[in-house]
């Protein structure tokens, strides 16, 4: 009996190591390719076409009828940083795999800045290659957003992710506050800007801020909570809600959040739990690194990591003992 124990808590310990050691192999394979300029099949040409101006945040402006040269300052919208371009998932891609050829000619035409921009979708939806990322629930999650349908699908996937930038966040980041704050940055670029606000709307909206006040302390509520947490609609098969509910239908409720069922720990915490299960195993990822706890109160890492401790001391303690029992054998055992 005292042997069957023993290999039954053996089993238990060597299933969980090798489901950790599994986990960082896959993550480990899950991780982004070598990438740079260097390893690029168009870094040539994406620079002689496209970067030699849009690459620089000075370029210089030649008029060959003339013979006359003159320095410009390259909008930010139309700049590239070439060093962020060839790091991120779009890397090795040539400037005019998206864009027109006519982008070659300058200046450019109005035909080739009315161009119609490639959506997600167009590449990544339908293809066995990307199943995994839910593309096309995505997009029908979004097409029912207000986003969409009160702009017309005039706010594309590239109003949030920077085609020539995009990494995912979990990526870029180590998680925990620093992850919110970088997705919180995505929507504030627009609702804290009413000069950009300008370019998708006539109306008068307000920027963010001052429409939250009814928040008690709304600074750390928004470093401690992603926007889309309170006005998107739970999924449970898309990782990253992207159905954005009107302001009137956003969350309100502090019970809403602050509670045993609290919504978070289907949106916020559901995502920081996988990806930090796929990155460091079930055990270190989900039950000892686990942040959701009770949202909003007090914890103390010393009391959890004391209390961890105290379970480990016990376990040890009792596979010794049980260990201690098969090698030495009771005195009664003896004597028979």
């Amino acid at each position: 009996m005292i042997l069957s124990r023993y290999f039954v808590c053996l089993t238990v310990i060597l299933f969980v190591f090798s489901q950790q050691a599994t986990a960082r192999a896959n993550y480990q394979d899950s991780l982004p390719v070598t990438r740079g300029a260097e390893l690029s099949l168009y870094a040539e040409d994406n620079e002689t076409n496209c970067l030699v101006c849009h690459g620089k945040l000075i370029y210089t402006l030649t008029d060959t009828v003339m013979g006359m040269t003159r320095k410009q300052l390259m909008s930010e919208q139309n700049l590239v940083i070439p060093g962020m371009f060839y790091n991120s998932v779009h890397w090795s891609f040539s400037c005019l795999d998206c864009h027109s050829e006519e982008f070659k000619i300058f200046p450019h035409s109005i035909e080739a800045r009315f161009e119609t921009s490639w959506g997600c979708i167009d590449c990544h939806g339908y293809d066995p290659n990307y199943e995994q990322y839910g593309f096309e629930e995505i997009d029908a999650e979004y097409q029912k957003s207000v986003h969409y349908t009160a702009t017309d699908g005039l706010i594309t996937c590239w109003k949030c992710h920077d085609p020539h930038y995009y990494n995912p966040l979990a990526r870029q980041t180590r998680g925990g506050r620093e992850y919110i704050i970088r997705s919180n940055e995505m929507c504030l670029r627009c609702h804290s800007n009413a000069e950009v606000m300008g370019l998708i709307t006539d109306e008068n909206v307000e920027i963010v801020l001052p429409k939250h006040e009814w928040l008690p302390d709304v600074d750390r509520h928004l470093e401690a909570v992603r926007c889309i947490d309170c006005h998107t609609r739970m999924n449970d098969s898309v990782l990253v809600a992207h159905e954005v509910m009107p302001a009137d239908s956003a969350v309100r409720g502090c019970t809403d959040c602050h509670s045993q069922n609290s919504i978070l720990m289907g949106t916020l915490y559901k995502y920081a739990a996988r990806e930090s299960r796929d990155e460091k195993g079930f055990v270190n990822g989900v039950m000892l690194r686990n942040d959701s706890y009770v949202i909003g109160a007090n914890r103390s890492k010393l009391i959890s990591f004391a209390g961890l401790l105290i379970i480990g001391m016990t376990l040890a303690f009792a596979l010794v003992h049980t260990i201690f029992r098969i090698v030495v054998k009771p005195k009664d055992q003896v004597h028979e």
